[in-house]
């Protein structure tokens, strides 16, 4: 809300000094642009009735005049909608609403072709509205539009600070850390020209990235500078004592628990005088997380019997509150109360990750088309100055220039070609990287889970197909292509950690055709893993076999033609009965990886799954077929 309030004020008062004449009549647009003027003042001192007052007045007026269109009419309207906008958002807690109300002036600023300093932050505000909404692909993306108009208008360094503290924060809050890093380091090249309300947001949200990937000294001096920033301003009371909650929270996780009580203690009592719900707790899983660290297992637990977790809480706020809340019943003694906090964490800590990977897939893509339009523009202005220097040149060495003229446009093009080729490249590394990351954490600690329930019954306990597991798992972090021989291998280990859970009525066979070498033949990695996740979870899992009967998966591997077939089968309950569209997410994943290696290939990868009872049997059978001479370079 800082970012977004300071957007607006600045952007009415640079197009009120434009608009405001001095003398207009009490019913005229020159008279109600003024008014915007007014209403920024009224915004800016936090008095919400007359900013609210001056917008309906400024309404009415429209509806009065709405038959006079003439640009002066157009331009209050647009001032409007901004404000209406900034109105809906920061002040009634409507973000959607605010978008519409944005959309609607930024598409009115185009057309009157208003100025384009007003137009960046106008972007901005939406950018911000979408990340209030949680949609922070949708925010990238506007603050990207944003940038694009900044770079063709050349509008002012402060409109480009905010745009990039914009981008940078809203890839903190996907997990996307490698793209907030990057423009992070670009936000701290402008550090001097920042203000102090800007800096404040640097600081703090600087220390937001380092918290959210577990770096707590490096977080700690962010948010000490982001404190003493506003210490002294009075105005600033509630960006103060936010920073030092995160001290505090910082201090906790370093165990550092005797200089975290009184900080926390400090914050705690302002949120409370404020009133502020969403604060408090953020503050109440603080004190959980220091009464654990302290050892005072007691008044922890007690805390988390009395605090509740409100309806509509952010869901990160919820994740740390159920993170603490486990922590506490483990450290108390109550097994329990710990694994139900904790199932509960992962379901939604998973949820969470899963809407972050699609939301980086998605704004990776976007900003993947971003570039695309911009190298485009970019070329065809550089083409144009080119032809249009050439020009004077035609008339004395006409064959020269000529020549000259092909050999740039040829050099251009493939400049061209070069940067989409390494765009898609990042891009098919972002979706194989998904595939990848489909061994949850959640798998991983129900497969223990397991063994530990098996050791307190006083049954045989193996850990080593779970460790062969995680160390293949590592091994192929950063692997795009895999041998059908790891491949394999990872599979086994997978299935024998699924086929414990499942019981002793599951058999896995895996049948390789003689003469194949399974270590010379290439795929995409977790190709076989989704095949085989599929078919236990959505096929073996939820059917009841008869007595007698065996749930069967079962990997064969022959040779068709100047080609190897893999194919994946299970008696389970088929497409037809089985919920499919849960299991989507995996097979979209190795259709749009296939796609893409396809390009540029002669002979193609072939893959597919059907339902095995169309041949009179039970079941689903998925397969992959792999050329012998295929090129898995991208890009070729």
């Amino acid at each position: 809300m800082v970012m977004m309030a300071a957007s607006f004020i600045t952007a009415c008062q640079q197009e009120g000094k434009r608009a405001s004449t001095g003398g207009g009549t009490i019913d005229s647009s020159d008279y109600y642009l003024e008014l915007a003027d007014k209403g920024v003042e009224y915004y800016r001192a936090y008095n919400v009735d007359s900013f609210a007052d001056c917008n309906n007045r400024i309404h009415q007026y429209l509806i009065r005049n709405e038959q006079r269109q003439d640009e002066k009419y157009l331009q209050l309207k647009a001032h409007w909608l901004t404000a209406e906008g900034v109105f809906h958002s920061a002040l009634l807690g409507m973000p959607d609403s605010g978008i519409v109300y944005t959309d609607s002036a930024i598409r009115l600023m185009e057309r009157l072709q208003m100025d384009p300093e007003l137009r960046v932050i106008t972007m901005q505000n939406k950018g911000n509205f979408y990340s209030q909404t949680g949609q922070f692909d949708l925010s990238a993306d506007a603050y990207l539009r944003a940038m694009a108009v900044a770079d063709s208008f050349h509008t002012s360094e402060d409109s480009r600070i905010a745009i990039n503290l914009g981008i940078a924060t809203v890839y903190t809050f996907m997990g996307d850390f490698t793209s907030s890093g990057k423009w992070w380091s670009k936000s701290r090249e402008l550090l001097p020209e920042m203000t102090k309300p800007d800096q404040f947001i640097y600081y703090n949200n600087v220390g937001n990235d380092y918290y959210l990937q577990g770096r707590y000294r490096e977080a700690l001096p962010c948010f000490e500078k982001a404190a003493s920033l506003v210490k002294d301003d009075p105005d600033k009371s509630w960006d103060y004592y936010t920073a030092r909650a995160n001290i505090a929270e910082i201090l906790i996780n370093l165990k550092e628990a005797e200089q975290a009580q009184p900080i926390l203690h400090e914050a705690d009592s302002f949120f409370r005088k404020i009133d502020s719900g969403i604060l408090l707790y953020y503050t109440r899983t603080s004190e959980i997380e220091l009464a654990t660290l302290e050892g005072r297992h007691a008044d922890a637990t007690q805390m988390v019997r009395e605090s509740k977790t409100p309806e509509g809480m952010i869901p990160a706020a919820v994740v740390m509150r159920l993170k603490a809340e486990e922590q506490a019943w483990r450290e108390a003694g109550n097994i329990s109360e710990a694994y139900k906090a904790h199932q509960t964490f992962h379901r939604l800590n998973d949820s969470i990750q899963s809407q972050n990977l699609k939301m980086q897939m998605n704004a990776r893509m976007m900003e993947y088309e971003h570039d695309k339009r911009l190298l485009e523009q970019q070329q065809q202005i550089e083409r144009s100055e080119m032809n249009g220097r050439m020009a004077w040149a035609l008339f004395v060495v006409a064959l020269l220039t000529a020549g000259l003229l092909l050999v740039l446009y040829q050099w251009y093009r493939r400049r061209g070609c070069m940067k989409e080729l390494e765009l898609r490249q990042q891009l098919i590394e972002t979706r194989l990287g998904n595939a990848r990351n489909r061994l949850s954490p959640h798998f991983i600690y129900n497969a223990l889970n397991h063994e530990m329930l098996s050791q307190m019954e006083g049954r045989p306990v193996d850990f080593n197909a779970l460790t062969q597991l995680l160390r293949r798992g590592l091994a192929m972090a950063d692997t795009l292509i895999t041998s059908l021989r790891d491949e394999l291998a990872f599979v086994d280990y997978y299935a024998a950690i699924e086929g414990q859970q499942l019981g002793p009525d599951f058999r896995y066979s895996k049948h390789i055709d003689e003469g194949i070498d399974t270590g010379q033949v290439s795929l995409p990695a977790m190709t076989i893993q989704i095949f085989v996740e599929n078919a236990i979870k959505h096929g073996l899992r939820p059917m009841k076999p008869e007595k007698g009967e065996m749930r069967q998966l079962a990997i064969h591997v022959s040779r068709q033609g100047q080609a190897t077939l893999v194919e994946v089968t299970d008696n389970g309950q088929g497409l037809k009965n089985g919920p499919m569209s849960q299991a989507q997410t995996g097979m979209k994943v190795v259709r749009q990886t296939i796609q893409m290696l396809n390009e540029g290939n002669h002979e193609k990868i072939d893959f597919g799954v059907t339902d095995l009872a169309q041949e009179g049997r039970r079941g689903c059978r998925s397969w992959i077929l792999l050329p012998d001479h295929f090129d898995y370079h991208v890009g070729k």
